[in-house]
C-alpha cells in the first residue's frame, strides 16, 4: 500500500512539473491534454481508493489492486522521464522527434492501463458494498481483539516509572478536583504503558480508594457494543454473563445500563491500548460524573489523542536509561539471585543495545535465561534486535507493527524511508524532510510549502511514538533518529513492498538487482560492488534513488548505470560529469569542491544540491525555476545575466535556502529574483551604501546569517524583514543604541550576535522590543554594561555568553519565567558568574523552575559525538553541538 500510494504521488509530481512548470530554457514537446489525462487517472486513484480504502493485510483483491496501480504508476513515471531525458540529450532534431513519439505512445499505454485499473476498482467498491462481504465480514470479526482484560493481581517488576506511578496514583485520589478526570499515559509501543497502569490498577490503596474499577482493552479493531458490555460485565455481577443482555440492545441500551450501574458511585475506568478518539468520546457520553473523584485512566501510543482526551497533561514514558536496562534485565533473569562476574560486562552490553526499550529487555531475558553461559550470551550480543524481533513468534514485531499499521497512508512512505538509514543514525529533519519531497512522498495541501507539510509529518511520527526525537531546539526538531527495533521493522515492510533495499556490509550481495524488475530505491550501508557482471538488461536499472553512508561505498555506482537517478546522496568525491549525467536527478548531495559547467540546466527537476566543500555555480543557475535548496560550505554565485527581454526574467520562486554564498551581491536585481527563499547564509564584501536595505524585500525569509568582511561596515540603513524568526549576524557592527532594527522584529525568535555583530560598551533595550525572543546568543561582541529587566525579554529560554567584558547579568532576569538556562564561557568573570548564580538562587526563592547555570564551550563546526568517537562535519547550519561521551555539554537554538 505505502510503496503504490508513494509512486502515484510522485508520478502527479512529475506530471505537474511537465505541466505547471516546464524547464523555460529547454524545448519538451509533448501533448497537454494527454498529459493532463493521465494527471487526472493518478489523481482518482489518489482519492478515490487510497484515501478511502486501507488495507491491513488479508484482502488478497485489494492487495491486488495495490499492486497493479503501484506497477501502473512505475511504469507511467518511467515512461515519462526516460523519454523526456532523451528529449533533452537529443543531439537532432530527429532525435527529439522519435523520442517525443515514444513519449506520446508510451502514455497512452499508460492511460489505458489505468482505464483498466479503473473498472477492476468499480467492481471491487460494488464487491465491497455487498452484505456478508468478506472484506467486511473479516474485519467485524477481527474485532474480537478488543476485549476486557481484567489485569491479575499482583505487582509486575516495574524499573525507571516509580516516580510516574507516584504522580498517576496522586492524581487519581486527590481530593482537589472531584468532577470526573481523564488521565493519559503515553509512550512507544513496548514501552511499559500496560505495565504501569496494571500496577496502578492493582494497587492495595487504589483498590480501597475506589468502589468499582473495570479494564477494558480497546485495541485498533472495536465497536462500541463491545466496550460497553466489555466494561458492564466487570463492573455488575448480573451481567457477568453476556447471555443475560439481550443481543437486540442496541448501543444506547447497553451504555444506558452502564450509566445506572456507575450512577453515584465513585469508579476507576482503564481504558488500555486506545487507538481513537471517538472510543473514548463514546464511553465517556454514558459515564456519570458523580463530582465524587472519579476517574478514567487511558493508555496510548499517541501523544495527539493523549493531549485531545487528557483533562491534564499526559505522563510520557521515555526509555530507560542505561542503568536501568540493566537493571531490569538483571531481575528478570535472576530475579533475587546475583548475576555472576563472568556474565555481567556481556549482560549490560546487551542491555544497551535494546537501547532502553522494556519490551526487548524483557524478551531478550526470556531467551539469555535459557543458557546462563558465557557462550550463548556472548553469542546473542552480536545481533540482538535480530534475536528480539525473532523470538517467540514475532511477538515484538506484531507489537510494533500494530502502530505501522495504525499509520494515516500518507505517514507510511515517509516513516518507511527510515529503512535507509543505517541503525543508531542521527538524522538532520531538515535533510530528511528534503528528501521526502525529493522522493515525491509529500502532496501539495493548500498555500502551505511541501517542506511545511513535511515537518507536520514529522511532528505527526514524532507524536505516534514511533521516530524519536534526538534533539529538539526552540525552533522545532533538529535532529531525530529511530529505534533498533523500529528500524528493523522499516527494512521488513519496505523490503517486502519492493520499496527499499537495504544493504549493509555483513548481508552484502551484489548479484541481486540483476534479477530484479525495478529496484526503486537502493542503500548503501557498508561495503561496495566491486567486479559485477551485469546482463545487458541490467545495465540501466531503473532504480531511482541511490544513498551511501559509508566512504567508498558509491565509486561503482555511475550514472551509465542508473540513468534514471532522481535521489543521489554520498559521502563520497562524486565526479561531476556523472552527476550531469543525472537529467531527472530532484535531490543531489556529495562531498568535495566542484564548478559545474552551463550544462547544470540540462537537470530540469533539480530541487536540491548539497555540496561539502566549494561549489561555483555558472549563469545558467539563474534559469532552473525548480530549485528549492541549494547549500555548500562556501557558494560562489555570478550576477543574473541581464535579460533580453523583461517579460522573460526567470523567477526562482520555489527557492527556499540558499546557504553559504560568499561576496553575496544584496542588489536589487539579485534580490528580485529569489522572493520567496526561506533561509540565507551569505558573506558580504564591498558593499553599497544602500544594499543591505534591499534584504528587506524579501518577504518570506525566516532566517538569515549575515557576515560582512572584516573591515567592512554597515554603510547606509540596514533593514530587516519582519518575517525573521532566526538572525545571526557577525561583523556588522550594530550599535547598541540601534539594535531596535532588530528588536522591532515581531516574529524573532533567535538572535545570535558573533564577533562584533554589535558594538559599543552600553545595550539598553527598549521596551516592547525582542517579545517573542527565546534564545539569545552574545559572543565576542564589544559589551560592559547591559541594564534591563523581565520585562524586555519575557519569553527567553536559553541565554549564552561568551568572551565578553560583560560585568553583570541583569539580576532582574530571575523574574522571566520562561529561562530555563544561562550558558557562560569557561574565561567569563567571577563578577559574572556570581550574578548569574544569585538569579538562579533568586529563582529559587520565588519558587519558580529551576535555572541552570552551566560552562559553555564554543565551536564553528556542528559536532555530533557517537559512543565518545567525534564525528566533525563542516555544514551550513548555524548551531554547534558537542558531546563528550554521551554527555551533552552545549546545545545551539
Amino acid at each position: 500500500m505505502a510503496a503504490a500510494y508513494a509512486a502515484l504521488v510522485s508520478l502527479t509530481h512529475t506530471l505537474d512539473q511537465i505541466l505547471l512548470h516546464p524547464p523555460p530554457t529547454l524545448d519538451i514537446i509533448f501533448d497537454t491534454d494527454q498529459i493532463q489525462s493521465l494527471r487526472d487517472k493518478a489523481e482518482y486513484f489518489l482519492v478515490d481508493f487510497f484515501e478511502n480504502y486501507t488495507s491491513s493485510g488479508g484482502n488478497k483483491e485489494m492487495e491486488d489492486l495495490e499492486t497493479m496501480i503501484g506497477d501502473a504508476a512505475y511504469e507511467a513515471e518511467y515512461i515519462v522521464e526516460f523519454n523526456v531525458m532523451n528529449q533533452i540529450l537529443g543531439r537532432s532534431a530527429d532525435a527529439r522527434e522519435r523520442s517525443s513519439d515514444l513519449l506520446y505512445g508510451g502514455v497512452k499505454i499508460s492511460i489505458r492501463e489505468f482505464l483498466f485499473i479503473e473498472k477492476e476498482l468499480v467492481k471491487f467498491k460494488k464487491d465491497m458494498q455487498r452484505p456478508n462481504n468478506y472484506y467486511l465480514t473479516t474485519k467485524a470479526s477481527s474485532s474480537s481483539s478488543s476485549r476486557p482484560v481484567l489485569p491479575a493481581g499482583g505487582k509486575n517488576k516495574m524499573v525507571g516509572f516509580d516516580n510516574h506511578m507516584d504522580e498517576i496514583m496522586g492524581a487519581l485520589s486527590t481530593n482537589n478536583e472531584s468532577n470526573l478526570r481523564i488521565i493519559s499515559i503515553v509512550g512507544m509501543g513496548g514501552i511499559g504503558k500496560t505495565t504501569l497502569a496494571t500496577n496502578v490498577f492493582n494497587n492495595p490503596f487504589i483498590v480501597e480508594h475506589f468502589q468499582l474499577r473495570a479494564w477494558f482493552t480497546v485495541s485498533q479493531e472495536y465497536t462500541d457494543k463491545k466496550i460497553l458490555l466489555g466494561l458492564l460485565h466487570q463492573i455488575n455481577n448480573r451481567y457477568r454473563n453476556a447471555h443475560e443482555i439481550d443481543n437486540d440492545d442496541d448501543d444506547y441500551e447497553v451504555g444506558d445500563r452502564l450509566h445506572k450501574t456507575l450512577f453515584g458511585r465513585k469508579y476507576l475506568i482503564v481504558m488500555d491500548d486506545m487507538w481513537d478518539i471517538k472510543a473514548c468520546d463514546m464511553v465517556k457520553r454514558f459515564l456519570p460524573d458523580n463530582n465524587n473523584g472519579s476517574r478514567i485512566l487511558v493508555t496510548t501510543r499517541l501523544m495527539k489523542l493523549a493531549v485531545d482526551i487528557g483533562s491534564c497533561c499526559p505522563y510520557q514514558l521515555n526509555l530507560l536509561e542505561k542503568s536501568q536496562s540493566w537493571d531490569l534485565l538483571r531481575e528478570k533473569i535472576f530475579a533475587e539471585e546475583r548475576c555472576p562476574d563472568e556474565l555481567e560486562g556481556t549482560g549490560k552490553s546487551i542491555a544497551t543495545k535494546c537501547r532502553g526499550l522494556p519490551l526487548a529487555l524483557v524478551v531478550i531475558a526470556g531467551v539469555l535465561a535459557k543458557s546462563k553461559t558465557e557462550e550463548h550470551w556472548v553469542s546473542i550480543e552480536k545481533d540482538v534486535t535480530s534475536v528480539v524481533n525473532n523470538q517467540d513468534d514475532e511477538f515484538c514485531m506484531k507489537i510494533l507493527l500494530l502502530s505501522y499499521n495504525n499509520l494515516p497512508i500518507h505517514l507510511k512512505p515517509c516513516f518507511l524511508y527510515f529503512a535507509v538509514f543505517p541503525e543508531d543514525h542521527i538524522i538532520k529533519a531538515e535533510r530528511l524532510v528534503r528528501l521526502w519531497v525529493a522522493e515525491g512522498f509529500i502532496r501539495q495541501c493548500g498555500h502551505k510549502s511541501l517542506e511545511e507539510i513535511g515537518k507536520e509529518y514529522l511532528e505527526d511520527l514524532i507524536d505516534r511514538n514511533l521516530i524519536l526525537v534526538h534533539w529538539r531546539s526552540v525552533t522545532g526538531v533538529k535532529a531525530c533518529n529511530i529505534h533498533d527495533v523500529l528500524s528493523n521493522l522499516c527494512r521488513r515492510e519496505a523490503k517486502k513492498d519492493n520499496f527499499i533495499l537495504s544493504f549493509a556490509r555483513k548481508f552484502y550481495n551484489p548479484d541481486i538487482l540483476t534479477f530484479m524488475k525495478i529496484t526503486p530505491r537502493l542503500s548503501i550501508n557498508g561495503g561496495k560492488w566491486k567486479g559485477t557482471k551485469h546482463k545487458p538488461y541490467t545495465s540501466q536499472i531503473p532504480t531511482r534513488s541511490l544513498l551511501c553512508f559509508s566512504k567508498g561505498a558509491s565509486t561503482d555506482y555511475t550514472a551509465r548505470r542508473f540513468p534514471l537517478l532522481r535521489v543521489l546522496h554520498v559521502v563520497d568525491i562524486y565526479p561531476k560529469d556523472e552527476i550531469l549525467q543525472l537529467i531527472n536527478s530532484r535531490y543531489v548531495s556529495c562531498m568535495g569542491s566542484m564548478m559545474l559547467p552551463s550544462s547544470i540546466s540540462r537537470l530540469w527537476s533539480l530541487q536540491t544540491l548539497f555540496v561539502y566543500g566549494e561549489l561555483i555555480l555558472p549563469g545558467e543557475i539563474w534559469q532552473m525555476p525548480q530549485l528549492r535548496h541549494v547549500v555548500a560550505n562556501s557558494i560562489i554565485l555570478p550576477d543574473p545575466p541581464p535579460p533580453d527581454n523583461v517579460q522573460k526574467i526567470i523567477l526562482l520562486e520555489n527557492l527556499q535556502t540558499l546557504s553559504g554564498v560568499v561576496d553575496f551581491e544584496c542588489t536589487e536585481a539579485v534580490i528580485n529574483r529569489i522572493p520567496n527563499v526561506k533561509k540565507l547564509e551569505i558573506v558580504c564584501g564591498t558593499i553599497g551604501s544602500n544594499c543591505l536595505r534591499n534584504l528587506g524585500l524579501l518577504h518570506k525569509l525566516e532566517q538569515l546569517n549575515l557576515e560582512l568582511i572584516t573591515g567592512t561596515s554597515c554603510c547606509g540603513e540596514i533593514v530587516f524583514p519582519s518575517s525573521l524568526k532566526v538572525l545571526v549576524l557577525s561583523e556588522c557592527k550594530i550599535p547598541w543604541e540601534d539594535m531596535s532594527v532588530v528588536g522591532s522584529l515581531p516574529y524573532l525568535e533567535v538572535l545570535e550576535l558573533q564577533k562584533n555583530g554589535a558594538v559599543g560598551q552600553k545595550w539598553i533595550p527598549k521596551e516592547g522590543e525582542f517579545t517573542r525572543l527565546k534564545f539569545l546568543w552574545i559572543h565576542k561582541c564589544e559589551l560592559e554594561i547591559w541594564e534591563a529587566d523581565n520585562t524586555h525579554f519575557p519569553c527567553l529560554e536559553k541565554l549564552y555568553l561568551g568572551y565578553l567584558n560583560l560585568k553583570e547579568i541583569p539580576l532582574d532576569f530571575d523574574e522571566i519565567l520562561p529561562l530555563r538556562a544561562i550558558n557562560l564561557d569557561h574565561n567569563s568573570s567571577n563578577d559574572l558568574w556570581a550574578s548569574a548564580n544569585e538569579i538562579s538562587e533568586r529563582r529559587k526563592n520565588l519558587g519558580y523552575d529551576a535555572l541552570y547555570v552551566q560552562s559553555l564551550t564554543f565551536a564553528v563546526l556542528e559536532i555530533w559525538v557517537k559512543r565518545g568517537i567525534n564525528l566533525a562535519v563542516g555544514g551550513g547550519d548555524p548551531y554547534v553541538v558537542i558531546t563528550m561521551a554521551n554527555q551533552v555539554s552545549c546545545s545551539y537554538f
